[in-house]
């Protein structure tokens, strides 16, 4: 009796772990993260700063990101990093229409240089990091920035070139800096806090450390890793940078818009998976069956009674007197 009773009680438990884990999927099923319409990539982007949740939903011309896609990688690294500048597309009309937004939305707000270039910071760091081999099949394939914002990812030296060309049409100075196996951006500030590179020698020179691949790091926060360590620093010329026929049509660009964090289950899962949200209902509401069920019908187990000449086991004690 006691075991068909452990095996029925086993059975419901594992029943309701399935069903919390089917809930728990529809919470954290990922949504797609590029969607093409007509000839536009719809992209949509989160990231958080200074207590607030920022979204922005952007349209990017599919034309104008094959363009940058069919440039060949020889000419992307026949410089290395010191000729990263032909990746940095300060004139792209596309990318100065985001920077403007982003320029226009921090004004709003009131925000200083050193929070205009954190928040610019923060959505680029928001994008996933992706390994150049896994995605591209080449160990090193640094994006342009449209590329970047399309394939959603990038490794740090992708990331460094979107946020170092925002940067720069933002109004900033910006370098790039590379400590061992990595590398981030410096942007050029007199106010600003934080761990920076005199470059080059000479009064107001001083660029800050922006780390583009972490979360959570402000301008001038060095990663422990990198603490003591040397690095190198290239100037970016963005004179050479790569210029794609024009003639893209761009749409309007909206700005990013933010409300306060607050934990939220996002509608978009109901619109996007309607199926698996209702798979997801049918499962609490199962769950929630067996629970109720459990309480009204609660199961007794007999009880054993041990005879008087049964002893409790002991356990297994070392004399150390004698050890």
């Amino acid at each position: 009796m006691i075991r068909a009773l452990t095996k029925r009680n086993l059975s419901k438990l594992l029943s309701i772990t399935c069903l919390i884990l089917i809930v728990s999927a529809v919470a954290i099923y990922p949504q797609e993260a590029s969607a093409q319409t007509n000839s536009y990539f719809n992209k949509h982007f989160e990231w958080d700063y200074k207590g607030h949740h920022w979204t922005w939903d952007v349209s990017i011309p599919a034309q104008l990101y094959y363009a940058y896609k069919n440039v060949p990688v020889s000419n992307r690294t026949q410089d290395g990093i010191a000729g990263y500048g032909y990746c940095t597309t300060t004139q792209d009309s596309y990318i100065q229409s985001l920077a403007k937004e982003l320029n226009d939305t921090a004004n709003q707000i009131g925000y200083n240089d050193f929070d205009k270039a954190s928040l610019t910071l923060a959505f680029v760091q928001s994008i996933p990091y992706t390994s150049d081999l896994k995605t591209t099949g080449y160990d090193e394939y640094p994006r342009f920035p449209i590329e970047t914002l399309v394939d959603n990812g990038g490794d740090c030296d992708c990331k460094s070139i979107l946020f170092a060309t925002l940067t720069i049409i933002l109004g900033f100075q910006a370098v790039f800096i590379n400590p061992p196996e990595h590398m981030a951006v410096g942007i050029l500030g007199n106010n600003f806090k934080g761990t920076f590179w005199v470059y080059p020698e000479g009064p107001n020179q001083t660029y800050y450390y922006s780390e583009t691949t972490e979360s959570g790091f402000m301008i001038g926060e060095l990663p422990f890793q990198y603490t003591g360590q040397n690095v190198n620093i290239y100037s970016i010329d963005a004179s050479k940078q790569f210029v794609p026929q024009s003639g893209f049509a761009s749409p309007m660009i909206s700005q990013p818009t933010s409300e306060q964090v607050l934990p939220q289950l996002s509608m978009s899962i109901v619109y996007d998976n309607p199926l698996l949200y209702a798979l997801g209902l049918f499962a609490i509401v199962v769950a929630a069956g067996f629970v109720f069920t459990s309480i009204r019908k609660p199961k007794f187990m007999p009880i054993k009674t041990i005879p008087p000449t049964a002893k409790a086991a002991q356990p297994n004690q070392v004399d150390l007197d004698k050890s």
